[in-house]
């Protein structure tokens, strides 16, 4: 039996080699364009989700003391990168979720107590450490705190918390 000559098959070894190539490398395009898609409704659901949740909370303690026009009812977190490096949104989000938790204290009291004693409330977070945010620690610093109304407002400071070295 006669093997037939290699040279007859050369031109379609090079098609097919050239069309698994293009394969190869329009799934790896596809896929790169896929996770970027797929992260961006990652950051956007969560985004919505902590909306979703203040506004919940927001709408409870609205129904509790809308009556009542001389206490806090509402408390508004402005988070702010400390240093150099820009904070994510989900970092944001979490940091501003925690020391509204850390803040809750203050829903409900009267306006005039939070006006005797700010300075209490600002130790509260001077230099407050949170764990464990996407696998890093923060530093929050108060930077304002504004009582309109019934509405606080704080401005936070975040910065990556560094290890002293011994």
């Amino acid at each position: 039996m006669k093997v037939p000559p290699f040279e007859h098959y050369t031109g379609l070894l090079k098609s097919t080699g050239l069309v698994i190539s293009g394969i190869i490398i329009g799934s790896a395009l596809f896929l790169s364009l896929y996770h970027h898609h797929l992260n961006t409704v990652i950051i956007k659901n969560r985004e919505l989700q902590a909306e979703n949740e203040q506004l919940l909370t927001d709408l409870n303690d609205f129904k509790k003391t809308r009556n009542q026009q001389s206490t806090i009812n509402q408390i508004d977190i402005v988070v702010e990168p400390g240093d150099l490096n820009p904070l994510d949104k989900v970092t944001m989000q979490e940091l501003e979720k925690r020391v509204r938790n850390e803040l809750s204290v203050i829903k409900g009291q009267k306006i005039a107590t939070f006006a005797e004693t700010p300075h209490v409330y600002q130790r509260l977070l001077s230099k407050k450490t949170y764990h464990n945010i996407l696998d890093k620690d923060y530093v929050v610093n108060i930077k304002t705190m504004l009582l309109i109304h019934t509405e606080l407002k704080v401005w936070v400071t975040a910065e990556v918390f560094k290890k002293p070295v011994m």
